[in-house]
Protein backbone atom coordinates (compact mmCIF):
# COMPACT_ATOMS: atom_id res chain seq x y z
CA UNK A 1 0.00 0.00 0.00
CA UNK A 2 2.76 2.32 0.44
CA UNK A 3 3.65 2.00 -2.62
CA UNK A 4 0.29 2.78 -4.35
CA UNK A 5 0.13 5.96 -2.15
CA UNK A 6 3.87 6.94 -3.30
CA UNK A 7 2.62 6.48 -6.63
CA UNK A 8 -0.78 8.40 -6.53
CA UNK A 9 0.90 11.47 -4.88
CA UNK A 10 3.23 11.07 -7.90
CA UNK A 11 0.47 10.92 -10.18
CA UNK A 12 -1.25 14.18 -8.94
CA UNK A 13 1.96 16.27 -9.18
CA UNK A 14 1.79 15.02 -12.85
CA UNK A 15 -1.93 16.28 -13.35
CA UNK A 16 -1.22 19.33 -11.75
CA UNK A 17 2.43 20.33 -13.29
CA UNK A 18 -0.01 19.56 -16.68
CA UNK A 19 -1.96 22.90 -16.52
CA UNK A 20 0.76 24.69 -15.39
CA UNK A 21 3.85 26.84 -17.29
CA UNK A 22 6.20 23.64 -16.13
CA UNK A 23 4.86 21.73 -19.19
CA UNK A 24 6.98 23.53 -21.76
CA UNK A 25 9.80 21.32 -21.08
CA UNK A 26 7.20 18.33 -22.14
CA UNK A 27 7.56 16.14 -25.28
CA UNK A 28 5.62 13.46 -26.86
CA UNK A 29 7.29 10.68 -24.51
CA UNK A 30 6.56 12.51 -21.02
CA UNK A 31 2.36 12.85 -22.73
CA UNK A 32 2.41 8.64 -22.48
CA UNK A 33 3.88 8.37 -19.24
CA UNK A 34 1.58 10.97 -17.90
CA UNK A 35 -1.49 8.92 -19.51
CA UNK A 36 -0.09 5.61 -18.40
CA UNK A 37 0.31 7.29 -14.65
CA UNK A 38 -2.94 8.03 -14.69
CA UNK A 39 -4.59 5.09 -16.15
CA UNK A 40 -2.84 3.28 -12.71
CA UNK A 41 -4.90 6.12 -10.86
CA UNK A 42 -8.51 4.77 -12.21
CA UNK A 43 -7.33 1.32 -11.72
CA UNK A 44 -6.51 1.88 -8.11
CA UNK A 45 -9.71 3.76 -7.74
CA UNK A 46 -11.72 0.68 -8.83
CA UNK A 47 -10.39 -1.81 -6.83
CA UNK A 48 -10.58 0.34 -3.95
CA UNK A 49 -12.67 3.32 -3.24
CA UNK A 50 -15.44 0.69 -1.89
CA UNK A 51 -12.95 -1.01 0.67
CA UNK A 52 -13.93 0.56 4.03
CA UNK A 53 -10.59 0.16 5.52
CA UNK A 54 -8.73 1.11 2.38
CA UNK A 55 -10.51 4.46 1.07
CA UNK A 56 -9.86 6.52 4.25
CA UNK A 57 -5.72 5.74 3.45
CA UNK A 58 -6.32 6.98 0.43
CA UNK A 59 -8.38 10.28 1.28
CA UNK A 60 -5.67 11.31 3.29
CA UNK A 61 -3.26 10.98 0.79
CA UNK A 62 -5.29 12.40 -1.72
CA UNK A 63 -5.70 15.71 0.81
CA UNK A 64 -1.80 16.02 2.14
CA UNK A 65 -0.69 15.85 -1.60
CA UNK A 66 -3.14 18.56 -2.41
CA UNK A 67 -1.96 20.50 0.30
CA UNK A 68 1.39 20.82 -0.62
CA UNK A 69 0.64 21.33 -3.97
CA UNK A 70 -1.48 24.28 -3.16
CA UNK A 71 1.51 25.78 -1.49
CA UNK A 72 3.47 25.46 -4.31
CA UNK A 73 1.13 26.01 -7.50
CA UNK A 74 -1.03 29.01 -7.76
CA UNK A 75 -4.51 27.94 -8.42
CA UNK A 76 -4.20 24.34 -7.96
CA UNK A 77 -7.24 22.49 -8.19
CA UNK A 78 -7.70 19.99 -5.64
CA UNK A 79 -8.80 16.51 -6.96
CA UNK A 80 -10.98 14.25 -4.79
CA UNK A 81 -11.26 10.68 -4.53
CA UNK A 82 -13.88 10.80 -7.11
CA UNK A 83 -11.55 12.83 -9.52
CA UNK A 84 -9.44 9.80 -9.58
CA UNK A 85 -12.05 8.51 -11.93
CA UNK A 86 -11.37 10.50 -14.49
CA UNK A 87 -7.50 10.78 -14.19
CA UNK A 88 -6.88 10.43 -17.81
CA UNK A 89 -9.84 12.80 -18.68
CA UNK A 90 -8.34 15.43 -16.21
CA UNK A 91 -5.17 15.28 -17.57
CA UNK A 92 -6.43 15.47 -21.60
CA UNK A 93 -8.48 18.45 -20.53
CA UNK A 94 -5.46 20.10 -18.89
CA UNK A 95 -3.34 19.95 -21.45
CA UNK A 96 -5.51 20.39 -24.33
CA UNK A 97 -6.56 23.84 -22.72
CA UNK A 98 -2.65 24.79 -21.66
CA UNK A 99 -1.71 27.37 -23.89
CA UNK A 100 1.76 26.93 -22.88
CA UNK A 101 1.88 23.57 -23.92
CA UNK A 102 4.14 23.10 -26.28
CA UNK A 103 3.09 21.97 -29.80
CA UNK A 104 4.81 18.48 -29.64
CA UNK A 105 2.40 17.75 -26.65
CA UNK A 106 -0.64 19.13 -29.03
CA UNK A 107 0.67 16.92 -31.50
CA UNK A 108 1.03 13.68 -29.69
CA UNK A 109 -2.68 13.84 -28.44
CA UNK A 110 -3.82 14.71 -31.88
CA UNK A 111 -1.71 12.73 -34.16
CA UNK A 112 -2.78 9.43 -31.65
CA UNK A 113 -6.73 9.45 -31.30
CA UNK A 114 -5.15 6.29 -30.29
CA UNK A 115 -3.14 6.76 -26.67
CA UNK A 116 -4.68 3.94 -24.59
CA UNK A 117 -5.68 0.35 -24.87
CA UNK A 118 -8.37 -0.78 -22.43
CA UNK A 119 -7.04 -4.60 -21.80
CA UNK A 120 -6.80 -4.48 -18.56
CA UNK A 121 -3.06 -4.25 -18.42
CA UNK A 122 -2.38 -0.96 -15.89
CA UNK A 123 1.27 -1.27 -15.27
CA UNK A 124 2.94 2.09 -15.60
CA UNK A 125 6.10 1.52 -17.85
CA UNK A 126 4.23 -0.46 -20.76
CA UNK A 127 3.89 0.87 -24.06
CA UNK A 128 0.00 2.29 -24.58
CA UNK A 129 -1.91 3.87 -26.62
CA UNK A 130 -5.08 6.39 -25.76
CA UNK A 131 -7.96 5.70 -27.78
CA UNK A 132 -9.30 9.59 -27.56
CA UNK A 133 -12.68 8.50 -29.81
CA UNK A 134 -13.16 5.86 -27.05
CA UNK A 135 -12.22 8.94 -24.34
CA UNK A 136 -14.60 11.42 -25.97
CA UNK A 137 -17.70 8.69 -26.16
CA UNK A 138 -17.05 7.92 -22.46
CA UNK A 139 -19.30 9.95 -19.97
CA UNK A 140 -16.56 12.01 -18.15
CA UNK A 141 -15.17 13.27 -21.43
CA UNK A 142 -18.49 14.76 -22.63
CA UNK A 143 -17.46 17.68 -20.22
CA UNK A 144 -14.65 18.54 -23.40
CA UNK A 145 -17.56 18.69 -25.60
CA UNK A 146 -19.74 21.01 -23.39
CA UNK A 147 -22.42 22.53 -25.26
CA UNK A 148 -20.56 21.95 -28.63
CA UNK A 149 -22.37 20.08 -31.29
CA UNK A 150 -21.42 18.52 -34.52
CA UNK A 151 -24.29 18.06 -37.05
CA UNK A 152 -24.67 14.28 -37.64
CA UNK A 153 -26.17 15.22 -41.49
CA UNK A 154 -23.40 17.57 -41.90
CA UNK A 155 -20.92 15.79 -41.37
CA UNK A 156 -21.89 12.06 -41.45
CA UNK A 157 -18.71 11.80 -44.16
CA UNK A 158 -16.31 12.28 -41.84
CA UNK A 159 -14.77 9.92 -39.80
CA UNK A 160 -15.78 10.12 -35.47
CA UNK A 161 -11.76 10.24 -35.02
CA UNK A 162 -11.32 13.09 -37.02
CA UNK A 163 -14.42 14.79 -35.89
CA UNK A 164 -12.64 14.44 -32.50
CA UNK A 165 -9.39 15.88 -34.16
CA UNK A 166 -11.85 19.05 -35.41
CA UNK A 167 -12.82 19.63 -31.64
CA UNK A 168 -9.47 19.42 -30.37
CA UNK A 169 -8.39 21.68 -32.51
CA UNK A 170 -11.15 24.25 -31.41
CA UNK A 171 -10.39 24.10 -28.08
CA UNK A 172 -6.97 24.19 -28.71
CA UNK A 173 -7.44 27.81 -30.73
CA UNK A 174 -9.42 29.20 -28.15
CA UNK A 175 -7.60 27.99 -25.42
CA UNK A 176 -4.54 30.09 -27.06
CA UNK A 177 -6.66 33.06 -27.91
CA UNK A 178 -7.69 33.64 -24.41
CA UNK A 179 -4.68 35.18 -23.56
CA UNK A 180 -3.83 38.67 -25.77
CA UNK A 181 -0.88 38.95 -28.38
CA UNK A 182 -0.87 35.38 -29.57
CA UNK A 183 -2.03 36.17 -32.99
CA UNK A 184 1.35 36.00 -34.36
CA UNK A 185 1.88 32.26 -32.34
CA UNK A 186 -1.44 30.84 -33.41
CA UNK A 187 -0.44 31.40 -37.06
CA UNK A 188 2.90 29.97 -36.54
CA UNK A 189 1.28 26.90 -35.05
CA UNK A 190 -0.72 26.41 -37.48
CA UNK A 191 2.18 26.47 -40.16
CA UNK A 192 4.16 24.14 -38.10
CA UNK A 193 0.92 21.87 -38.10
CA UNK A 194 0.47 22.03 -41.44
CA UNK A 195 4.48 20.76 -42.28
CA UNK A 196 3.65 18.51 -39.27
CA UNK A 197 1.11 16.68 -41.88
CA UNK A 198 3.19 16.56 -44.86
CA UNK A 199 1.21 15.32 -47.84
CA UNK A 200 -1.65 14.51 -46.38
CA UNK A 201 -3.52 17.03 -46.81
CA UNK A 202 -6.86 15.12 -47.63
CA UNK A 203 -7.34 14.28 -43.32
CA UNK A 204 -6.19 17.52 -42.36
CA UNK A 205 -8.94 19.21 -45.01
CA UNK A 206 -11.69 17.04 -43.06
CA UNK A 207 -10.28 18.63 -39.99
CA UNK A 208 -10.57 21.55 -40.45
CA UNK A 209 -14.02 20.77 -42.05
CA UNK A 210 -14.84 19.36 -38.55
CA UNK A 211 -13.80 22.36 -36.82
CA UNK A 212 -15.76 24.78 -38.94
CA UNK A 213 -18.89 22.70 -38.80
CA UNK A 214 -18.79 22.58 -35.05
CA UNK A 215 -21.72 24.38 -33.51
CA UNK A 216 -22.03 26.13 -30.16
CA UNK A 217 -24.54 27.53 -27.49
CA UNK A 218 -22.60 30.39 -26.67
CA UNK A 219 -21.05 31.38 -29.96
CA UNK A 220 -18.60 33.66 -28.47
CA UNK A 221 -16.43 30.67 -27.34
CA UNK A 222 -15.99 29.28 -30.48
CA UNK A 223 -16.18 31.63 -33.66
CA UNK A 224 -13.11 33.97 -32.85
CA UNK A 225 -11.06 30.33 -33.18
CA UNK A 226 -13.26 29.56 -36.59
CA UNK A 227 -12.92 33.17 -37.80
CA UNK A 228 -9.00 32.67 -36.99
CA UNK A 229 -8.85 29.47 -39.07
CA UNK A 230 -10.48 30.86 -41.81
CA UNK A 231 -8.07 33.57 -41.83
CA UNK A 232 -5.35 31.76 -42.03
CA UNK A 233 -7.14 29.28 -44.57
CA UNK A 234 -7.24 32.58 -46.94
CA UNK A 235 -3.28 33.82 -46.01
CA UNK A 236 -2.24 30.06 -46.82
CA UNK A 237 -4.19 30.45 -50.33
CA UNK A 238 -2.73 33.38 -51.35
CA UNK A 239 0.63 32.37 -50.53
CA UNK A 240 0.39 28.88 -51.54
CA UNK A 241 -2.25 27.82 -53.19
CA UNK A 242 -2.45 24.17 -52.34
CA UNK A 243 -4.15 23.43 -49.10
CA UNK A 244 -8.16 25.39 -49.60
CA UNK A 245 -7.54 24.27 -53.62
CA UNK A 246 -7.16 20.39 -51.39
CA UNK A 247 -10.11 20.85 -49.56
CA UNK A 248 -12.43 22.25 -51.95
CA UNK A 249 -11.37 19.07 -54.41
CA UNK A 250 -11.10 16.57 -51.58
CA UNK A 251 -14.45 17.18 -49.46
CA UNK A 252 -18.02 15.67 -50.56
CA UNK A 253 -19.85 18.43 -52.69
CA UNK A 254 -22.48 18.82 -49.78
CA UNK A 255 -19.88 19.42 -46.95
CA UNK A 256 -18.11 22.23 -49.31
CA UNK A 257 -22.03 23.35 -49.54
CA UNK A 258 -22.18 23.28 -46.27
CA UNK A 259 -19.42 25.03 -45.18
CA UNK A 260 -20.33 27.98 -48.01
CA UNK A 261 -23.53 28.02 -46.35
CA UNK A 262 -22.15 28.38 -42.61
CA UNK A 263 -19.32 30.52 -43.22
CA UNK A 264 -19.76 33.80 -45.28
CA UNK A 265 -15.50 33.60 -45.21
CA UNK A 266 -15.38 30.36 -46.56
CA UNK A 267 -18.12 31.06 -48.93
CA UNK A 268 -15.99 33.56 -50.64
CA UNK A 269 -12.99 31.86 -50.77
CA UNK A 270 -14.57 28.63 -52.44
CA UNK A 271 -16.42 30.83 -54.88
CA UNK A 272 -12.73 32.10 -56.01
CA UNK A 273 -11.35 28.75 -56.42
CA UNK A 274 -14.40 27.94 -58.67
CA UNK A 275 -13.57 31.03 -60.42
CA UNK A 276 -10.51 29.86 -60.87
CA UNK A 277 -10.73 26.75 -61.98
CA UNK A 278 -13.61 27.97 -64.59
CA UNK A 279 -10.88 30.53 -65.63
CA UNK A 280 -8.28 28.40 -66.45
CA UNK A 281 -9.90 26.26 -69.14
CA UNK A 282 -10.28 26.03 -73.03
CA UNK A 283 -12.80 25.44 -75.25
CA UNK A 284 -11.20 22.04 -77.14
CA UNK A 285 -13.14 22.34 -80.76
CA UNK A 286 -12.49 19.42 -82.47
CA UNK A 287 -14.09 17.60 -78.80
CA UNK A 288 -16.81 19.66 -78.01
CA UNK A 289 -15.71 20.44 -74.64
CA UNK A 290 -13.70 22.37 -72.18
CA UNK A 291 -10.33 21.20 -71.36
CA UNK A 292 -8.64 21.90 -67.96
CA UNK A 293 -5.20 23.81 -69.18
CA UNK A 294 -3.74 23.32 -65.40
CA UNK A 295 -2.99 20.09 -64.05
CA UNK A 296 -3.56 20.21 -60.58
CA UNK A 297 -7.48 21.38 -61.66
CA UNK A 298 -10.52 19.66 -62.18
CA UNK A 299 -12.45 18.90 -64.93
CA UNK A 300 -15.02 21.04 -66.57
CA UNK A 301 -17.75 18.22 -65.25
CA UNK A 302 -16.24 18.49 -61.88
CA UNK A 303 -16.52 22.14 -61.94
CA UNK A 304 -20.41 22.05 -62.86
CA UNK A 305 -21.24 19.23 -60.60
CA UNK A 306 -19.68 22.12 -57.71
CA UNK A 307 -21.55 24.25 -59.30
CA UNK A 308 -25.14 22.29 -59.02
CA UNK A 309 -24.87 21.49 -55.28
CA UNK A 310 -24.68 24.93 -54.08
CA UNK A 311 -27.42 25.51 -57.01
CA UNK A 312 -29.75 22.63 -55.23
CA UNK A 313 -29.13 24.24 -51.58
CA UNK A 314 -31.56 26.78 -52.67
CA UNK A 315 -31.67 30.35 -50.90
CA UNK A 316 -29.45 32.35 -51.28
CA UNK A 317 -26.36 30.59 -52.19
CA UNK A 318 -28.02 29.61 -55.71
CA UNK A 319 -29.19 33.26 -56.22
CA UNK A 320 -26.10 34.78 -55.17
CA UNK A 321 -24.29 32.21 -57.58
CA UNK A 322 -26.72 32.81 -60.65
CA UNK A 323 -25.75 36.18 -60.47
CA UNK A 324 -22.31 36.04 -59.91
CA UNK A 325 -22.26 33.78 -63.16
CA UNK A 326 -24.99 36.06 -64.94
CA UNK A 327 -21.95 38.96 -64.35
CA UNK A 328 -19.31 36.93 -65.78
CA UNK A 329 -20.66 36.10 -68.72
CA UNK A 330 -21.66 39.82 -70.13
CA UNK A 331 -17.66 40.37 -69.16
CA UNK A 332 -16.95 37.58 -71.49
CA UNK A 333 -18.84 39.02 -73.94
CA UNK A 334 -22.66 37.75 -73.00
CA UNK A 335 -22.72 35.05 -75.87
CA UNK A 336 -25.69 32.60 -76.01
CA UNK A 337 -24.15 29.71 -77.64
CA UNK A 338 -21.74 26.63 -76.57
CA UNK A 339 -18.32 27.34 -76.92
CA UNK A 340 -17.60 30.77 -76.65
CA UNK A 341 -17.52 31.56 -73.48
CA UNK A 342 -16.97 29.39 -70.32
CA UNK A 343 -19.67 31.00 -67.81
CA UNK A 344 -22.32 31.02 -70.92
CA UNK A 345 -21.65 26.98 -70.91
CA UNK A 346 -21.75 26.71 -66.84
CA UNK A 347 -25.26 28.47 -66.71
CA UNK A 348 -26.45 26.36 -69.34
CA UNK A 349 -25.88 23.14 -67.43
CA UNK A 350 -26.54 24.70 -64.59
CA UNK A 351 -30.37 26.14 -66.31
Amino acid sequence: MEAVLKNLGSTLEVLAVSETEFVREWDARTVDRAFQWAKYCEHVYNRFHANPSIRPVLEDCLRLTNERLSEGLSGHRALSLADLAQCRHRLFIGLLRNPLAPHSVFKSLFDNCRLFEDDGDTKPGRETHLDLSELIMCRSACKLLGSFQLNSQETSDISFSTQVQGLMLLQRLHAIQCHPGNDSYLRKLMDTFLQDVGQDLDHLSEVIAACLLIENETSEEHTAAQDFLLDWLQDHHQNHHSLLQTMCQSLPLQMCTKLSQKQKKFRLMYWEVLKQWASSMEYDVSGGVWVQQCDTFPSFKTLVNHLKSIWRSGSPLKEETEKELVVLKQVDGDFEVQGLSVWTDLLLQLR
